[in-house]
């Protein structure tokens, strides 16, 4: 009888050693090419176009104006208590006392009329041109959306409480409903800043900028949730487009700046 010859495993072995050796240098290639894919995706998702919002007009009805600021403030706290917005807007050697704001000018102009025939206010149209923001930069896709939002952020919330402004006076909105809907225009614009500070915190120039400008809309608009008042006997819808109005100011002087 034959005895069966002892098997040599050292082929085996060395063979194994081998196909081990030859997986491993296998996955460190793809974790070598998949981490350059991903490099190249960044880059083709960056571009150097810049990220720019339109120029546009608005229409500030004003109820009176002087040469001397601490006048117009006292005969806007007496507009305040019928509803007016009564902030100060500084232009072309005045201050204007603004009652509300417009997107359309002929709407400003129906206004002006109603008051006029109603109240028996004189009043003024003012227009205010804001010039386009331009961010320029390398940005990826994400970044590009984000400032995009943050530089329409602020006429954005304009228009929102400009809205619930309007469903007040015409009483489609009583105050409670006023106060939510202020709160989830509040909500969209916290929201923008906490994007905007997780892609850019601590950047600087153009971008720290733009931040500061988001940072102040999102304080006057917690004022706003917050029901804070100029004076006693504002209204809130007073105080509605009070706020509106001083985003604006915020958005005019960065513009300016």
């Amino acid at each position: 009888m034959q005895v069966p010859k002892k098997i040599d495993f050292s082929f085996f072995k060395s063979k194994k050693f081998f196909i081990i050796s030859l997986c491993l240098v296998f996955l460190i290639a793809c974790t070598i090419a998949a981490n350059y894919l991903s490099l190249a995706i960044v880059r083709t998702n960056s571009t150097n176009e810049s990220v720019n919002s339109s120029a546009f007009d608005v229409y500030m009805l004003t109820l009176a104006k002087s040469q001397v600021k601490a006048e117009a403030e006292s005969m806007a706290s007496d507009y305040q208590k019928v509803g007016a917005g009564g902030y100060i807007w500084e232009q072309d050697g005045y201050f204007y006392v603004v009652s509300s704001v417009y997107a359309n000018k002929n709407d400003a102009i129906l206004v002006q009329n109603s008051v006029k025939a109603n109240q028996g206010f004189d009043s003024e149209i003012i227009t205010v041109h804001f010039d386009e923001i331009v961010v320029n930069g390398s940005f990826s896709s994400e970044e590009k959306k984000v400032i995009a939002k943050t530089i329409s952020a602020c006429y954005d919330f304009y228009y929102n409480i400009y809205d619930v402004a309007i469903s007040l006076d015409t009483a489609v909105y009583n105050e409670i409903s006023a106060r939510l809907a202020v709160n989830s225009a509040h909500n969209s614009l916290s929201n923008i800043y906490d994007d905007f500070n997780t892609l850019f915190d601590g950047t600087s120039g153009q971008l720290e900028e733009l931040g500061l400008l988001l940072e102040k809309t999102l304080a006057i608009s917690k004022e706003l949730c917050g029901g804070i008042a100029e004076n006693k006997e504002q209204t809130y819808s007073s105080v509605l487009k009070y706020r509106y109005t001083e985003v604006l100011g915020v958005l005019y002087e960065f513009i300016n700046s």
